[in-house]
């Protein structure tokens, strides 16, 4: 762990976990759990000096790291920052999955994207019209397709969906929120259409 002729550090990998560290001795505590750093607040424990005054800036001192210029709102962490950015104004990078090009807001909604999605074997089959999928809870989501139940109620009028999604798609149109089309004039009252 000792800096190159150039002044920067190189990555060591871990012999435990894999992951590739700069400082291979503190993140070694990580998993040893010798050694440990101690929070002055709670019980949490950290190998990482850095990381603990993190820890205690944003949980227990709530130190505003960052505000957004567009809306004034706070944050204790840039992560929380950015993905206020990206999720509320659009502003920041944008992750594009590579097999189908959906854009994500957010990196690790790409990989769970992409792990549902492209990975993997379609390993569960609905029962009733034998249709495959990847993941056990989108098989479950499926099979409302085949049922006559419609829990989720319009707040508006009598209408009934099968998902919390239909409903709330649904409950949009009597908001007075239009999606024109970027290309020509005409408006939609689905953002899907």
């Amino acid at each position: 762990n000792k800096p190159k002729a150039s002044g920067k550090h190189r990555k060591r990998l871990c012999g435990i976990c894999g992951a590739l560290v700069y400082n291979l001795i503190v993140h070694t505590r990580s998993h040893t759990k010798e050694n440990m750093l101690q929070c002055p607040h709670c019980p949490v424990q950290m190998a990482n000096a850095t990381n603990l005054r993190a820890h205690v800036r944003a949980l227990h001192e709530k130190t505003i790291f960052k505000s957004c210029e567009p809306c004034g709102k706070g944050f204790i962490t840039l992560d929380s920052y950015k993905t206020h950015l990206r999720t509320y104004h659009n502003i920041g990078k944008q992750y594009q999955c590579e097999v189908c090009l959906k854009i994500f807001k957010h990196p690790s909604n790409r990989r769970e994207h992409i792990r549902r999605m492209h990975i993997g074997e379609l390993k569960y089959e609905c029962q009733i019209c034998q249709k495959k999928f990847k993941d056990p809870d989108v098989l479950k989501r499926h099979g409302r397709v085949h049922s006559t139940n419609a829990p989720y109620a319009c707040s508006q009028c009598p209408k009934r969906f099968k998902s919390p999604y239909a409903k709330k798609t649904h409950e949009i149109t009597h908001s007075g929120i239009d999606f024109p089309c970027t290309i020509c004039t005409k408006v939609y009252r689905y953002k899907t259409q």
